[in-house]
C-alpha cells in the first residue's frame, strides 16, 4: 500500500478532506488569511478584530486594504490589553460574551489566538456570526497542541474548530497548519525565547513532513492533513452564507 492510500483511508482524513487546501501545503499564520481577505473586499469595507489585545492588527489592515474601517474589540482586562499603548475611538470593550455591535456590521472579522482564552467559545463565536454580513467572512488561527499559555482554556482539535464553525451557521472553508506543535513546546521549555520567533513561519517538524511528502509525491492535501495532526495552532477561514 502506498503513503497516499494509507492517508486516504484513514477516517479523520475523510472527514477533513473538505477543508484540506490543495493549491499549496506551506505553514501559514491568521495574518495569511487576514491578508488575502482584505485584499479581496470592496470598500468601504469594515473589519473588527476580535481579541484585538493591544491592537496592533491596525496597522496590519492598514496596509492590506487602506480605505477599510478597522475596529478593535477584547474584554476589559488581560495581559494583551494591560501592555496596550495605544488610544483609539475604533477600540471596544466586552464581556467576553456580548459583542456590543448591531447584526451584519463587518465584512471581516480577523481573530489571533483568542478562541483558547475564551470561556464560552460558542457563545461568542454565535455573537460573532450575527455582526458578520451575509458573505463576510470570519479568519483567523487557534491553538491546539499549543502549551498553556496567558490563561488559556480550551485548545481546539481540527474537528472542534469545525464543530464550533459550523454551530454558529459559518461556513467552513479551509483549515491550514501553523507553527508545529513540538515548536511550541521547545519554545515553553525555553520561556517563550524569541529566537523561536522566525519559526512561526517555517518550523522544524513542517519542514520534515515537507520534505518527506516531497520525496513521497504526495499532494498537497496529504500534506496539509499531515501537518494537521502536529501543528500546535491551526488556522482556518469561514464564511457567512450569504
Amino acid at each position: 500500500m502506498s503513503v497516499r492510500n494509507f492517508i486516504e483511508r484513514q477516517p479523520a482524513f475523510d472527514l477533513f478532506r473538505p477543508f484540506l487546501p490543495s493549491d499549496h501545503s506551506r505553514q501559514v499564520t491568521a495574518e495569511y488569511y487576514g491578508r488575502g481577505a482584505g485584499r479581496d473586499m470592496a470598500d468601504p469595507a469594515k473589519i473588527l478584530d476580535l481579541g484585538c489585545g493591544e491592537g496592533d492588527s491596525a496597522e496590519f489592515f492598514v496596509k492590506v486594504c487602506p480605505n477599510a474601517a478597522w475596529f478593535g474589540v477584547d474584554i476589559q482586562d488581560s495581559p494583551e490589553v494591560r501592555a496596550r499603548t495605544r488610544t483609539n475611538r475604533a477600540l471596544a470593550t466586552f464581556d467576553g460574551i456580548n459583542l456590543p455591535f448591531g447584526n451584519g456590521v463587518f465584512d471581516l472579522i480577523f481573530t489571533r489566538q483568542v478562541f483558547e482564552h475564551v470561556r464560552h467559545p460558542d457563545r461568542l463565536l454565535g455573537g460573532a456570526a450575527r455582526i458578520i454580513k451575509p458573505g463576510g467572512l470570519f479568519v483567523g488561527s487557534v491553538s491546539y497542541l499549543e502549551p498553556y499559555h496567558s490563561f488559556s482554556i480550551f485548545n481546539f482539535t481540527p474537528y472542534g474548530i469545525m464543530r464550533v464553525v459550523q454551530d454558529a451557521g459559518l461556513d467552513l472553508m479551509e483549515l491550514r497548519p501553523g507553527v508545529d506543535g513540538p515548536t511550541l513546546i521547545a519554545r515553553q521549555v525555553f520561556n517563550r525565547a524569541r529566537l523561536f520567533e522566525a519559526l512561526f513561519h517555517r518550523s522544524p517538524v513542517n519542514l520534515c513532513i515537507a520534505g518527506a511528502g516531497r520525496a513521497l509525491r504526495l499532494r498537497h492535501e496529504h500534506m496539509n492533513f499531515l501537518k494537521l495532526q502536529f501543528a500546535g495552532q491551526i488556522c482556518f477561514s469561514a464564511r457567512k452564507p450569504s
